[in-house]
Parts: C-alpha cells; structure tokens; sequence
C-alpha cells in the first residue's frame, strides 16, 4: 500500500515543480505547469496607477489579450507604487477570464523553478483561500499561491 492520496489525488512524495518569484522582501512560488511565459516589462506606469490592483489593467502579448493583477500591491506591505522594482516582471497563466484574456501576475523578480514534495508543504498560519501554505527552499521559507483561487 502507498501512501495515501491527498484532497487533489496527489500523494505526500510525489513531486511538483514550482516557480518562485520574489515580492519586496517576501519569496512566493507557483505550480509552473500553470505559467506559459515570463516576460519583462519595460513600462508598468499604466498598470502600476490602476484602482484596482486585482485588476489593474490588460497587455497585448503575442496578439492575446492578459488581464493583468498587481500583485506588488495585492500582497505587498502597502498600495505605495514607489517602492517598485525598475523592471518588473509578468508571469503569464495558461487559463483565461469570461472575456478570454488570459491571467498575468505583475511581480519583482522571478527565480528558478524548484521541485518541491508535495509532503513539505506546510498549512498556510492564517486562513486565506489564496494561500496553498509554506514550503522550505534552500532554507528559506515560501509562500506557495494558489493561482486557481486568485483567478476566481
């Protein structure tokens, strides 16, 4: 007998590839299955003074439309646009809103991609339906977003 599945048919030693990116001076992570492409961005003065950091707007990448979320503002330590990174970067997802725009997260800096044991990963310490939990990388600890419910 293995072990025993978890509540997504997933078991405790089964591996999953997660890609980090940093926001100020927090380190989170994403399924990278999820992601279809990281592109910089020269310019997010239009997205960076949008109302709404949970929709702050949509590019035009390769002829698709990706409604863009904030997420420096969304998690980080404040809504000032001061503190932002020269050349942010946009990790854009393989799944789309009603309009068909595909989603994409404004962050920092985005790292490596990392296995990770789904078994290591740790509850999230506060209930929030946006956060999987913490996992430990290179003995730092990370914050591993769940994109499906930020995209809801």
């Amino acid at each position: 007998m293995g072990p025993a599945p978890n509540h997504d048919g997933a078991t405790d030693d089964e591996r999953v590839t997660v890609l980090t990116f940093d926001l100020e001076d927090q380190r989170y992570c994403v399924r990278a299955a999820s992601i279809v492409s990281v592109l910089g961005i020269a310019d997010d003065s239009a997205l960076a003074d949008a109302a709404d950091p949970w929709n702050a707007g949509a590019i035009t990448v390769a002829g698709e439309r990706v409604r863009v979320v904030d997420l420096p503002r969304v998690f980080g330590s404040s809504f000032r646009t001061t503190a932002r990174v020269d050349a942010p970067k946009l990790l854009v997802f393989d799944t789309t809103d009603d309009d068909g725009r595909y989603y994409g997260w404004l962050v920092d800096e985005v790292g490596m991609p990392r296995d990770v044991r789904r078994g290591a990963l740790e509850p999230p310490q506060v209930n929030t339906t946006h956060v999987k939990g913490r996992v430990e990388l290179e003995g730092r600890e990370v914050v591993w977003l769940d994109e499906r419910t930020i995209h809801e």
